[in-house]
């Protein structure tokens, strides 16, 4: 019986042994981003990239992949001062001639832009030896030549 247990013992150290455990936990996060109304759906989606790509390099990672994503786009374009419309008749003399002119002019429209294109991000982050490196998203490649400068200064705007 001693024996049967001691091998038991034995047989599950040596499975342990073999076995390699990560914590994934650490190469993963959420990146929640909120970008201005103005900047527009499309561009909101590159920044959104941009800053997985910069957070990936600032925590030591080289590629990321977006495992999910939530999106909320609560923009509203609003026109704060009615169309004006002016018109006017204006003649213009030449001897015995008079030509009639009515001109209309339409302006002074103002559009105030508001809330703004929110998205959460789940992102896991790949260094060379990991699984699925070679498919991820290069990080430096995302953010171009500049990428050391983009990384530390971070993104701040949608242009």
């Amino acid at each position: 019986m001693k024996l049967l247990n001691g091998m038991a013992l034995a047989l599950t150290l040596a499975a342990f042994a073999g076995c390699k455990s990560t914590n994934d936990l650490q190469s993963q996060f959420v990146l929640k981003t909120s970008t201005a109304a103005a900047c527009g759906p499309a561009a909101a989606a590159r920044v959104e990239r941009e800053l997985a790509a910069v957070e990936t390099l600032r925590r030591g990672y080289d590629r990321f992949e977006i495992l999910s994503s939530s999106s909320a786009n609560n923009t509203r374009a609003t026109v704060l001062n009615s169309t004006d419309a002016d018109a006017y008749d204006d003649a213009n003399v030449y001897g015995n001639t008079a030509n009639g002119v009515t001109v209309a002019y339409f302006g002074n429209q103002k559009v105030h832009l508001t809330g703004a294109h929110e998205t959460n991000l789940y992102v896991h982050m790949f260094k060379p030896r990991d699984r699925g490196y070679k498919t991820a998203i290069d990080a430096k490649e995302v953010l171009g030549d500049d990428w050391k400068a983009v990384a530390t200064r971070g993104i701040h705007s949608c242009n």
